[in-house]
């Protein structure tokens, strides 16, 4: 019996307008009804997800910053894994070298070394790409304003930044052209001590090599008591291969990048469609 589903946010729980549909929350509410406890595993931070779970009024667990923390219902952080600082400004420096853009997510909030308004309006752009969506979408879409990209800080000095008490949960890169993506990639690699995944085919996320969805959902379950089988997952992207590769009942939206779907244990209705609630009912 199923007592704990986990389900990625973008591209899973959320249509593209960034809103949880009214079917997948009454099978999320049904779910919880019978005792069994819901999570929400994603790359975001939690003041990019509070606002989200107000507006259904949604109460659950969350997994943040691709596993580098893990909350209760309150958003306190239970568990965390955080961004080696011995090895940030050469992951830094990578992303310079090939001049590709990034974001840094802290426990204190969103940071650059460039000036926000280039990054922001060069992840803005990169999004009406990536998602075919109007620029205009994302400046007046209210939803939209939590992105971290729209409240970025600049950093002045790095190594005072670096000797800081701030926490660094991940550094996300991005470019619309992938061939860069890829050279960094290649770079990252020689790199100890950290992780790295792509949600999409034009980003990198990179954490701490124990920040893993999969790694952490693994300690958490150890710790409320519960087995791999009594645990769904439910997944999109290639930052969900850790849940997928580690739980048996893992679930992939019909709009999933195809390495996900094939490795699925069922293929369910796509974002748009409440693939999560299909998976809820087929499951409970």
């Amino acid at each position: 019996m199923i007592k704990l589903i986990v389900s990625d946010m973008d591209g899973t729980l959320l249509a593209h307008d960034s809103s949880i549909s009214k079917g997948n929350i009454e099978a999320i509410r049904y779910a919880q009804s019978k005792g069994v406890q819901f999570a929400i595993a994603t790359g975001r931070d939690y003041s990019s997800l509070k606002g989200i779970l107000e507006a259904h009024d949604l109460k659950c667990f969350s997994i943040l910053g691709n596993g580098a923390q893990f909350c209760n219902e309150n958003g306190e952080i239970l568990s965390s894994a955080y961004f080696p600082k011995k090895c940030f400004k050469q992951v830094l420096q990578i992303f310079d070298e090939l001049k590709i853009h990034y974001m840094i997510f802290t426990a204190n909030g969103f940071y650059s070394t460039a000036e926000p308004n280039v990054v922001r309006d060069a992840f803005i752009d990169r999004c009406v790409v990536q998602f075919k969506r109007k620029r205009e979408d994302y400046l007046d879409n209210g939803c939209n304003q939590d992105m971290a990209c729209m409240k970025l800080k600049k950093i002045g000095d790095l190594d005072d930044f670096i000797n800081s008490s701030i926490d660094i949960i991940k550094v996300e890169a991005f470019n619309n052209d992938v061939s860069l993506i890829e050279k960094a990639k290649e770079k990252l690699q020689e790199i100890d001590g950290i992780a790295y995944l792509s949600s999409f085919d034009d980003n990198i996320e990179v954490t701490d090599k124990a920040a893993q969805k999969g790694l952490i959902l693994e300690n958490v379950i150890e710790e409320l008591g519960y087995s791999k089988d009594e645990v769904m997952v439910l997944g999109d992207g290639l930052n969900d291969i850790t849940l997928f590769e580690r739980f048996k009942y893992s679930f992939a939206p019909g709009n999933a990048n195809e390495t996900i779907k094939a490795m699925a244990y069922q293929v369910v209705g796509a974002c748009e469609e409440d693939g999560v609630s299909q998976a809820i009912y087929m499951m409970l």
